[in-house]
């Protein structure tokens, strides 16, 4: 098994209060990380404010651009996998994209994870994209994916498609890792299948683990019927951590914490015991032996090799200190 820290590029007004890092931080926290034995960091990604964000928060909150902020921490750290979990990639041009990623890959000596997905949020893509209102997420994330490969791979590449067109693009330099993985964000039956017949890997957040269990038969359905052998097709799993001492400060914890606050806003018709039920259901609480227990039913439910750790908190100074715990009480369990 091998765990990754949720790093706070765009979580701000979800898991975090606002405000909750300084740029400064972010160096430090990769560095800590490494010195941990993590393996990965995971950073998320926003472009705008989704307005189910702005209904909790005063203040805009601040949204650090992934892909720079790895370019700072790569230069930084030898070891650590750099997860992209995930770009919203219909709201990125494709071949800006293609040329970052294969810069920080370089950079970073082949250490890029590349999840991508359609977005949680329509109204922030239309918001990027007034003039695509309307236009088919799905279809943009595949063509996106075709040409993004194309341009990875090919001297000269072309694309025509629906909503993507480009002609005779020289992209250098590649990536250091040839081929270079795509890591597809997926909960729904059509975006499991799509993970089935061109993802690489497969990347959930917060999944119900017996939903995810389900998920994993549409996945390898779909990777049969391409042809594809679906032991290929690695899960990779994020998962929120409210994590303290024992259960009872884990669950206070939770309840002061900003993720809390959003999921009750989301669903205010919905009482204190079915919030908790409804978080317990794809993610973790507890103290270190509850989490152990907790990371066991996940692997043998989801089959998942792979989990990003977003620690829920107020403060990167508790960040830090759930960081240190669980790389001292829980990681040992599963080396």
């Amino acid at each position: 098994m091998r765990f990754g820290v949720g790093i706070p590029t765009c979580r701000e007004g979800t898991a975090y209060p606002v405000p909750y890092v300084r740029p400064e931080e972010f160096v430090p926290i990769g560095r800590r990380a490494e010195e941990l034995g993590f393996h990965s960091l995971w950073a998320n990604d926003h472009l705008t404010t989704p307005y189910a964000i702005r209904a909790t928060q005063d203040a805009p909150p601040n949204f650090y651009e992934p892909i720079v902020t790895y370019a700072a921490i790569a230069a930084a750290t030898s070891r650590l996998r750099l997860m992209l979990g995930v770009v919203v990639l219909p709201e990125r041009e494709i071949i800006l994209l293609a040329k970052q990623i294969a810069t920080l890959d370089q950079l970073s000596r082949g250490r890029i994870m590349l999840g991508v997905g359609i977005g949680s949020y329509r109204e922030e893509f239309e918001a990027v994209h007034p003039d695509l209102r309307g236009a088919n997420r799905g279809r943009m994330m595949e063509e996106g994916i075709e040409a993004f490969r194309a341009l990875c791979t090919e001297r000269r590449a072309s694309y025509h498609g629906k909503y993507i067109r480009f002609e005779d693009v020289e992209l250098a330099p590649k990536p250091a890792q040839s081929p270079f993985p795509i890591l597809i964000n997926a909960h729904e039956d059509v975006a499991l299948r799509r993970v089935g017949r061109i993802g690489d890997g497969w990347v959930v957040a917060g999944l119900d683990f017996d939903r995810a269990a389900q998920a994993r038969a549409i996945v390898d359905a779909a990777a049969r019927a391409a042809g594809r052998d679906p032991a290929s097709i690695e899960l990779h799993f994020q998962t929120w951590l409210s994590f303290g001492v024992d259960q009872a400060a884990a669950e206070a914890k939770l309840k002061r914490s900003q993720h809390w606050r959003r999921l009750a806003a989301r669903d205010p018709e919905l009482s204190e015991a079915k919030l908790f039920e409804r978080y317990r259901a794809g993610n973790l609480l507890g103290g270190p032996d509850d989490v152990v227990d907790q990371v066991r039913r996940l692997a043998a439910t989801t089959g998942a090799g792979h989990i990003g750790v977003v620690f829920l908190g107020e403060t990167t100074t508790e960040l830090l200190a759930d960081m240190e715990l669980f790389s001292a009480r829980v990681m040992p369990a599963f080396a």
